[in-house]
């Protein structure tokens, strides 16, 4: 017992200093306690999720065989980031970031202990899984923009970009091990022990965040009116900064045309190389390897310098990827071109986020998060639900290439634009929130 915690104690005090020596960006993210803390127990919360999504997708597949209902279910379970997410931010600005982390975060844990119960008892059907992936995905819509604005408070400036892009990491590192281990549960054990699973992870870190202590200011109550002209300030702000409003498009474009394509991956793995649970498991793997790559390359990074170029060109090569994807044939060729979506679509979109966050002011942050979070979470499912009724229709391979093609096309403008846009992303101070500030920075 006494090797034990002599173990432990030295990985909480000496490896910090060691990462911070040789990890660059990284290491000094990791030597802050707190965020250590934030950053170990959210990581364990997403690959829960990501498991769950895993079960669920691929439970709705065997019950329905239908991309539509694929395309349905994926919308339940990110949509509510388009009805929550800015308001959520609102809330987080005024109740503070730990109050409604934890308010949601006991919801979504809830919700998780029901759908697991009735997986067991084999009591679910198409319309109660809709209904519970719907509260989840609720919950982390509401949880979601508190818990990004959280890093600020944890995290000195000069690290910020570090944290970031660390937790954009660790989250795709989640990606792809939660699939790994999904995949591997549902072949040999069953689909309600990976939602147990998911579950059980999901009351980590909820019990996580008594711990944490941070420098927020005093909870304010809420008035509707006040919430109303704070929404109205934060949509204002974002969409009047001509350098944010670059960056909120091309991630809506992503966001609908390229990253719909982790939602049908069942129907892709079964369609497009005739393979089940296994191929599934691969395609995720491969995309979740892929994505954590390009997470840790970028916060190992640790700068905002050339952060709009990777934006840009990440748009392409994602594109490209996916177009050389659905030509392939070959599951293991697919595999190593889904990788290659990953680490692009991963390295714009953490790319995009922190320059958002390096752009914007300290008190209109979370609600600016918050629409960030609709357009990166939320349009997907938009995406999911359209391409799966249109793959329905045209079939999968046609569906794809669409979104291929047509971001291609889109990525001439952004690449023509992006330099004019990078000094002020890059190197933006923080100035005083609110619509006057932001209307001095008129699209050109």
């Amino acid at each position: 017992m006494y090797d034990y915690g002599v173990r432990y104690l030295f990985v909480l005090k000496y490896v910090p200093m060691f990462s911070s020596s040789l990890f660059g960006g990284i290491g000094r993210a990791l030597t802050h306690r707190q965020y250590r803390l934030l950053w170990f127990s959210n990581a364990t919360n997403t690959s829960g999720r990501w498991m769950f999504k895993v079960a669920i997708g691929w439970l709705t597949w065997e019950m329905t065989q239908s991309t539509s209902w694929l395309g349905v279910v994926a919308f339940a379970d990110t949509f509510p980031m388009v009805l929550m997410s800015i308001v959520a931010g609102a809330w987080a600005d005024r109740l503070g970031y730990l109050f409604i982390m934890l308010l949601s975060q006991t919801v979504m844990v809830i919700a998780g202990m029901i759908i697991s119960t009735l997986a067991f008892l084999d009591s679910l059907n198409i319309l109660s899984i809709i209904i519970l992936t719907f509260i989840v995905g609720t919950s982390e819509a509401v949880t979601t923009p508190a818990r990004i604005s959280l890093v600020h408070r944890l995290v000195p400036k000069e690290d910020l970009s570090a944290a970031i892009a660390l937790n954009t990491a660790t989250y795709n590192l989640a990606r792809f091990l939660g699939p790994t281990i999904a995949g591997g549960l549902i072949i040999w054990v069953s689909i309600p022990s990976v939602i147990a699973f998911a579950a059980v992870t999901f009351a980590i870190f909820y019990c996580a965040l008594f711990f944490l202590k941070t420098d927020e200011p005093k909870r304010q109550a809420i008035n509707n009116s006040n919430l109303m002209q704070e929404l109205i300030d934060g949509f204002g702000y974002a969409f009047s900064h001509s350098g944010i409003l670059f960056i909120l498009i091309l991630l809506s474009v992503t966001a609908l045309l390229i990253r719909p394509y982790i939602d049908l991956l069942p129907a892709v793995s079964a369609e497009m190389f005739g393979r089940g649970a296994e191929g599934l498991s691969i395609l995720l793997a491969a995309t979740g390897f892929g994505a954590t790559v390009g997470g840790i390359w970028l916060a190992q990074r640790g700068r905002t310098e050339g952060l709009t170029a990777v934006f840009t060109w990440s748009l392409l090569i994602s594109a490209v990827s996916i177009l050389f994807f659905i030509l392939s044939g070959n599951i293991w060729f697919g595999a190593v071109l889904i990788m290659i979506v990953g680490f692009f679509v991963v390295s714009g979109t953490i790319a995009g986020q922190i320059l958002i966050q390096n752009a914007v002011s300290p008190g209109i942050r979370a609600r600016v998060i918050g629409i960030t979070a609709v357009l990166s979470w939320g349009l997907p499912a938009v995406g999911a639900l359209g391409m799966g009724w249109i793959a329905e229709l045209l079939g999968l391979p046609v569906t794809l290439a669409v979104g291929g093609v047509v971001t291609v096309l889109l990525w001439g403008w952004a690449h023509r634009t992006g330099p004019q846009m990078a000094t002020d992303l890059e190197n933006m101070e923080d100035t005083p929130a609110g619509p006057k500030s932001a209307m001095n920075r008129k699209l050109s």
